[in-house]
């Protein structure tokens, strides 16, 4: 793959998400505003007569991720509804559609409609058929009126298609063309396109016959966005059900929506880092383990998790969400399920969650609930009794996974059905079966992980955030940037948060063999990283991988990979809310396009800036930034936690690889998060404070003003727990260690030794 571009208290809920408040979901647009504001949002038109939802259409499952990416939100408007009213959307930057048909039986109204949103400053991002050339009854629209659109993107179709393409060549593709796969084989038919705009810049142009008049610019980008023919912007195998990008799509959507200059939010990094968290949904919590010598002792699947993945990593935090019908003895609990959990809860680095109450398989079903759409399922008395010949009989019994060929709704259907009871209610039974000062917020969406907007509304009114689904992939079964999902996925005016990693189910064809499969996760998590980083690193599984041999074996490789690696470890809930502040956050504009004021950000704290190896944080007109770093031609800026609204300004350095200079110190990164940033002292004595918190010891580095020794405390209610030195090197770099558990939150002061020659 080729990529070409692309306060104190405030911390104790950063690391720590069961003791803060819970952050309202992520919505579509509100009313306007009278701040100024960078428009950051994108509008998909899709049409729901062809593609049967928004969660596998063609936008939300391939262009969404790299839209995100580019720091711009998706909201969706289906086309069967009529034309969407544009002032419904102030933070509107551009439009995107990409059709397989043609939808509209009024195309001269869309075309009228595309014009004024254009007027507007609205960009447009087509893909695809672009829903112009026939009506949806089959009438042929006049070439006249569907150049009329064409037209805005620098475009006249001259009525000419070649069908017949073994003669046709490239004439021009640069980098943009063939980013995951090469124009390669016999190629698809494509219209006569000719350029009338010179501001619009052509990507890729067809040449039949190396005659230059038959020249069609197929992939294009200029003032009103971008254009990509039906064929040209992604390749797809039907036999092996792949999809591959031929345009690059952050290079394409970054043109045609301007997003180069942008702050972006940035929900894969912390403290300059990549953000890792890990989290476990409950199913398989009461099968017996197959791994010696345990299985003698017939040790539950969800012990052996505790005893082989989770106590020997006391660095890498876990969510742990086991489902009540699993515990609580008036379903299908034991006693020794329940004081699996408690054991669970009690480990300092596990925080507790919900996977629900009866593990609902198909949430749809329970969209228009009643008893009676039970009834298949139940026994003469209202009650449900696996039998001999049932195939949900062992899963019921917690034997084997929920492995999506699901023979009931629910894994527990002894009671009737209430999404209170489901969401809240086990969110409350969990905070209880935890220690004190520990509680479960995060609700980890169970079975199709397709949960209805009531069902995300119930999460919300209970307090709590949600996650799950998306499955990501990117490895050599999935080898395209299509197989990782984007942040999350708009549900009415909810919004559901995608997991960043797949579990094992999707490595081991749903828990049926290669039970090792997940050690395959190390390959995704390291193409979602580099060459940019696209995804957190994120360790998702069930417990039913403590079952078997071979998938803990695979597990504990897993961990061992990530524990290896350079990340910032957090909670399973500090990454949902990190991505419920991604649709919040909001861009206020200062002086000179170099200066933003940054609002409504919730639990974010990172913005990046692209192709932005020459520019670095202007400290002197910035407020309430933590640090900076470059990576990956890219600069991440740390936002202060404890500043309700920062202010980022920018500058041109002339050293890309030396860090910028500045009277003031900041962070270039650290294993934990850091919050409350403040100057401490005068004089040759001046140094600094900072809030902290986060998992195993706290490595970190500073850029100083002053090079040399520099004495450092870690304290906690007015006690030092240590006191250690380090020396900045000449160029003011500070690396050091803390050895101290930071998940209670620590204050460090860290000053000048002062009278040593630096």
């Amino acid at each position: 793959m080729r990529i070409t571009r692309v306060t104190a208290a405030l911390a104790l809920g950063l690391l720590l998400p069961w003791a803060a408040p819970a952050m309202a979901a992520g919505a579509p647009p509100a009313a306007a505003t009278a701040l100024q504001e960078v428009p950051r949002t994108i509008l998909a038109l899709v049409d729901l007569r062809e593609e049967e939802t928004i969660r596998l259409g063609r936008i939300h499952t391939m262009a969404e991720l790299p839209l995100n990416h580019l720091g711009l939100s998706v909201v969706y408007w289906n086309v069967a509804d009529g034309l969407p009213d544009l002032s419904r959307y102030p933070g509107l930057r551009g439009v995107v559609t990409w059709f397989a048909g043609d939808p509209f039986a009024d195309v001269g109204a869309y075309i009228d409609w595309v014009a004024r949103a254009m007027d507007r400053g609205v960009r447009f991002a087509v893909l695809g058929q672009p829903g112009v050339r026939l009506e949806s009854g089959g009438r042929q629209v006049p070439l006249a009126l569907a150049n009329r659109f064409f037209a805005r993107f620098g475009l006249r179709d001259d009525d000419g298609f070649s069908d017949l393409t073994y003669k046709s060549k490239p004439a021009l593709a640069d980098g943009m063309i063939g980013f995951e796969r090469p124009l390669s084989g016999v190629l698809p038919g494509y219209p006569l396109f000719r350029k009338t705009d010179t501001r619009v810049v052509s990507h890729l142009v067809m040449r039949r016959a190396d005659d230059p008049a038959s020249d069609s610019h197929l992939v294009v980008t200029g003032p009103a966005g971008g254009l990509a023919a039906e064929g040209y912007s992604r390749h797809f195998d039907a036999e092996y059900n792949r999809r591959q990008w031929i345009v690059d799509p952050f290079a394409f959507f970054g043109d045609a929506f301007a997003t180069d200059d942008l702050p972006k939010p940035d929900v894969t990094t912390l403290s300059g880092r990549r953000i890792y968290f890990s989290h476990i949904d409950g199913d398989g919590w009461r099968n017996v383990t197959e791994v010696a010598p345990h299985a003698a002792k017939r040790v539950l699947s969800s012990d052996m998790v505790r005893i082989a993945a989770i106590e020997p990593f006391p660095d890498l935090p876990v969510t742990v969400a086991p489902i009540v019908g699993d515990l609580d003895p008036t379903w299908s609990g034991t006693p020794q399920s329940v004081e699996a959990a408690k054991r669970l809860f009690s480990l300092p680095q596990v925080e507790p969650a919900s996977h629900t109450w009866t593990h609902p398989f198909q949430w749809a079903f329970f969209k228009d609930y009643s008893r009676q759409k039970e009834a298949p399922f139940l026994d003469r008395d209202g009650t449900y009794r696996p039998g001999k010949g049932d195939e949900h009989a062992a899963e019921t019994a917690g034997e084997v996974s929920d492995i999506g060929r699901y023979a009931v709704p629910r894994a527990y259907l002894q009671q009737p059905f209430d999404l209170d009871q489901e969401i809240g209610g086990a969110l409350d039974y969990f905070t209880r079966l935890a220690p004190t000062g520990k509680r479960a917020v995060l609700v980890q969406w169970s079975g199709d992980t397709s949960p209805y907007e009531a069902a995300l509304a119930a999460v919300r009114k209970a307090g709590g955030v949600n996650m799950n689904g998306g499955d990501a992939r990117f490895d050599a079964d999935f080898p395209s940037i299509t197989g990782l999902p984007p942040v999350g996925l708009p549900v009415g005016a909810e919004r559901q948060i995608y997991a960043a990693g797949s579990n094992e189910n999707t490595y081991t064809d749903l828990w049926t063999n290669r039970f090792y499969g997940y050690r395959n996760l190390v390959n995704t998590m390291r193409h979602a990283g580099a060459p940019i980083r696209l995804k957190p690193f994120n360790v998702y599984y069930h417990m039913y991988s403590g079952q078997k041999a071979a998938s803990l074996n695979a597990l504990v490789s897993v961990l061992t990979a990530a524990r290896g690696q350079e990340l910032a470890p957090v909670a399973a809930t500090t990454y949902a809310r990190i991505a419920e502040g991604f649709y919040t956050a909001r861009f206020e504009p200062l002086e000179d396009g170099r200066r933003w004021r940054v609002r409504d950000r919730g639990a974010l704290n990172t913005l990046r800036f692209d192709r932005a190896s020459a520019t670095a944080v202007d400290f002197s007109r910035s407020t309430g930034v933590l640090g900076q770093r470059h990576s990956q031609g890219s600069l991440y800026v740390a936002l202060d936690p404890a500043v309700a609204e920062p202010v980022v300004a920018l500058a041109e350095v002339d050293r890309a690889d030396r860090d910028p200079p500045a009277s003031v110190p900041f962070l270039v990164e650290g294993r934990w998060a850091f919050s409350a940033l403040a100057r401490e002292g005068a004089g040759e004595g001046a140094g600094f404070r900072v809030a902290a918190t986060g998992y195993g010891e706290g490595s970190m580095v500073w850029r100083v003003p002053r090079s040399g020794p520099w004495t450092v405390t870690a304290e906690r209610d007015g006690t030092v727990l240590w006191t250690g030195s380090a020396t900045a090197d000449e160029d003011g770099r500070l690396a050091l260690t803390v050895p101290v558990s930071g998940i209670a939150p620590l204050l460090l002061r860290l000053r000048p030794t002062v009278g040593v020659a630096g």
